[in-house]
């Protein structure tokens, strides 16, 4: 039987067949488009195979098994019909070739088969998750209609449904990262588009992309690290407004929650927590992301209003001002001679690029291709167009910070009604990149307040053109549902199949991952409001009782170290590092617990930036995750071969030694190259040594490399006995906990690192 890929599992063709097959159509269009008899038989056939996949998603995320997948018109797009409840499909995407002409237009590497049949996944699973996560009905009309509110609050709404599509099924968090990409890919050809458009990239839609970019790596599981690049003011928002964002990102509802099987915290179940978490993190956008992001967009008003002003002064420079003046006089009186030979020939140069692009610029007649195109362009405000063309921004970033603050002022000087001129246009200007910007995007596949007030408009118009008869609605296809229970069975079966061990694990333990970084996070968060220390001769407060003490002994003030300084939390100044056996007396359920252990663990350091290492051994070292590698998708699904690393205990298996003195000592060569002031390392392990002949005791005993390492380095050993009759840990380790039951070491794990980074001198 012919068969065809599915993120890397094999899956019979007429399987998806099976369940309750779902209709799907070309739009047919009264205008001469290509429709689908224009593809050869087999892209036909292409087409069909994948939108049997992708209908199947559809419906399964959306959690809407009637919603019906339509083919759209190729070129047009990927998109939610509000109205009609129709997810239309870009046929064009779906054929390899021809979308990665799209690609190489955007100046985009190429996909290969397997990333383009992800991509395509992933962006049915990102529309899907918007569908039934994000909610819009409390979000007030007015606010939405504010420049940058609605791509503001779209960036992080898209981590946030990604992550928790990620969480309720972890097979899609690779197929979303070729999304991600793109997204980051395309920024470099949006700067260009802006310098172009508006003289530069706008503060606030710079940080939009840096947002996405960070909630890339926090849907990873990467640091989060802002980098150069960025203008100061756009830094300075994306640094003070990071832990609102990681706040948004973190609500939504468990799986158990959404699907109704599980009550959240206020008890609410199904479609209410579904709300609830979108509401609560709508209320951080609202209340404190938008307040610091509108700052930056007035901003770019601002800098739009200075290139109206400039546009006036190129007009008269290349038609001549009625009074002679190349630049207004109330300006030329605030700049000194060099800052108006400056700005006259930054004028010059926008003024000869456009006379150069003039004569390459095609006609109207030329850029339209047939009778359709001409009939759409018929309908364009010539007058508008015309003010468009004329537009030449200048390069703001060629003027010193001198000369625009003067321009600034002397825009600021104008009458009120020039500068309401001026800001309807800059706002006009902005708005129409913005809009161009969210449609290159991709759009969200939940309703929009204005489609949902536009929906309601139309409803209510229906019902009084029928009087008082009742709108006879469009049945949708009825079901059986036996068939569907079995439908959704099925597609759940295969959402789940190829969930790595790691994912499968992680899911169990993620309650007490999400606690054990909360409470780590309140030490850091506690150090930073607090930590006073005395003994300074100077400080912004004073120590009274050591003072007195002071006076007591006749210390004068001069002489005084009561004087208090803040101190500076150290919440990163730690390298932690994990050993684990992987010995075969680990085998059975201690390597499981164990190994959800680490799980725990290296979510949780990963999440709060603390540098750690995780390696694994018998008589060799296996390299999990190295200081310094952010956690990724790779690494995750590596992690998972613990699991069969401690089988191999035949005659020449490396499961058969316990080589713990050579392991520690390699460890901890790796940990002292670090540069950070706390280093520990934690030894988890089950049974007493076993020297294999490649490392033999003589020469690695345990006890005596952790004397020797505790005496030369400032590196802390602790040890953990994995199970019963693992009291001789204390006997090697100064510092260790014995006889830890199998099913809580997750736990115990937590508790210890807890321990080390709230009190570190304890060990």
């Amino acid at each position: 039987m012919e068969r065809h890929k599915f993120q890397g599992e094999e899956v019979p063709k007429k399987e998806l067949l099976s369940t309750p097959e779902q209709k799907y159509k070309v739009l047919e269009s009264k205008n001469p488009v290509e429709s689908f008899s224009d593809f050869s038989e087999e892209q036909q056939e292409e087409i069909d195979n994948m939108l049997k996949i992708l209908l199947s998603l559809a419906h399964f995320i959306g959690n809407d098994f009637h919603i019906p997948v339509e083919l759209n018109k190729p070129g047009a797009g990927w998109h939610w019909d509000f109205k009609n409840n129709i997810i239309r499909i870009d046929p064009s995407d779906i054929l390899l070739e021809k979308f990665n002409e799209k690609r190489q237009k955007m100046g985009q590497r190429p996909l290969s088969q397997e990333e383009h049949e992800n991509y395509l996944r992933g962006v049915i699973c990102h529309e899907g998750f918007h569908k039934r996560l994000t909610k819009t009905e409390f979000i007030n009309m007015k606010d939405w209609k504010e420049l940058g509110y609605g791509l503001g609050l779209n960036a992080p709404e898209d981590i946030r449904v990604n992550t928790a599509g990620a969480e309720y099924y972890p097979r899609f968090g690779g197929q979303l990262d070729l999304m991600y990409e793109q997204n980051l890919d395309f920024e470099s050809k949006e700067k260009q588009k802006a310098k172009k458009e508006l003289g530069k990239q706008p503060r606030f839609i710079q940080a939009v992309f840096k947002i996405l970019e960070l909630g890339f790596q926090w849907h990873k599981g990467e640091k989060m690290e802002i980098g150069e690049g960025l203008s100061i003011e756009v830094k300075e928002y994306v640094k003070k407004m990071l832990p609102q964002y990681e706040n948004f990102w973190r609500l939504f509802p468990t799986k158990a929650m959404a699907d109704g099987s599980e009550k959240d915290e206020n008890k609410l179940t199904g479609e209410k927590s579904i709300y609830r978490h979108s509401e609560e993190s709508y209320g951080i956008y609202r209340d404190n992301i938008w307040p610091e992001f509108k700052k930056l967009v007035d901003m770019d008003i601002g800098d739009q209003k200075m290139q109206g002003a400039l546009g006036d002064m190129q007009k008269n420079q290349e038609e001549g001002s009625p009074d002679g003046q190349d630049l207004p006089q109330d300006l030329k009186d605030k700049l000194t001679k060099e800052e108006q030979e400056s700005l006259k020939e930054a004028i010059k140069k926008v003024l000869d690029q456009s006379q150069v692009g003039g004569e390459e610029k095609p006609k109207d007649s030329e850029k339209a291709e047939g009778g359709q195109q001409a009939e759409e362009q018929e309908g364009v405000d010539k007058e508008s167009e015309a003010k468009k063309d004329s537009f030449n921004p200048v390069d703001l970033d060629s003027l010193s910070k001198e000369l625009k603050q003067k321009i600034k002022e002397y825009v600021d000087s104008l009458s009120k009604e020039q500068q309401e001129e001026m800001e309807e246009s800059a706002k006009a200007r902005l708005k129409e990149f913005e809009d161009s910007l969210n449609e290159e995007l991709q759009g969200k596949l939940s309703e929009t307040p204005e489609m949902k007030v536009k929906r309601e408009e139309e409803q209510k118009s229906d019902q009084e053109q029928v009087g008082k008869k009742q709108v006879v609605k469009k049945e949708s296809p009825s079901v059986d549902p036996k068939e569907l229970k079995k439908y959704k069975k099925h597609i759940a079966k295969e959402l789940k199949k190829d969930a790595n061990v790691y994912e499968k694990m992680r899911r169990e333990v993620l309650p007490l991952i999400d606690k054990l970084e909360n409470e780590v996070r309140d030490i850091f968060t506690a150090r930073k409001m607090g930590g006073w220390k005395s003994g300074n001769k100077t400080g912004p407060k004073i120590d009274l009782k050591k003072r007195i003490e002071e006076k007591a002994k006749s210390i004068s003030i001069v002489e005084s170290k009561a004087w208090q300084k803040k101190e500076l939390p150290k919440e990163k100044d730690y390298a932690i590092g994990i050993l684990n056996d992987l010995s075969g007396s680990m085998k059975g359920e201690k390597i499981y617990e164990d190994f959800k252990s680490k799980i725990v663990i290296s979510e949780v350091l990963n999440r709060l930036s603390i540098n750690t290492e995780i390696l694994g051994f018998n008589d060799r070292i296996y390299e999990y995750q190295n200081f310094g590698q952010p956690m990724s998708k790779q690494i995750r699904e590596n992690m998972g071969g613990m699991l069969s690393e401690v089988n191999d205990t035949s005659d020449t298996g490396k499961a058969r030694w316990n080589d713990d003195g050579w392991a520690v000592q390699q460890a901890a060569e790796r940990l002292m190259r670090q540069k950070a002031d706390y280093k520990f390392l934690i030894v988890m392990s089950d049974g007493e040594p076993v020297e294999s002949p490649m490392h033999p005791r003589e020469k690695y005993e345990l006890s005596g490399v952790i004397a020797k390492l505790l005496k030369e380095t400032n590196i802390r050993i602790i040890g953990l006995g994995i199970g019963n009759r693992t009291d001789h840990v204390r006997d090697y380790y100064p510092n260790s906990i014995a006889n830890v039951k199998v099913k809580e070491m997750a736990e115990k794990l937590a508790d210890l690192i807890r321990e080390v980074i709230a009190d570190y001198d304890k060990f």
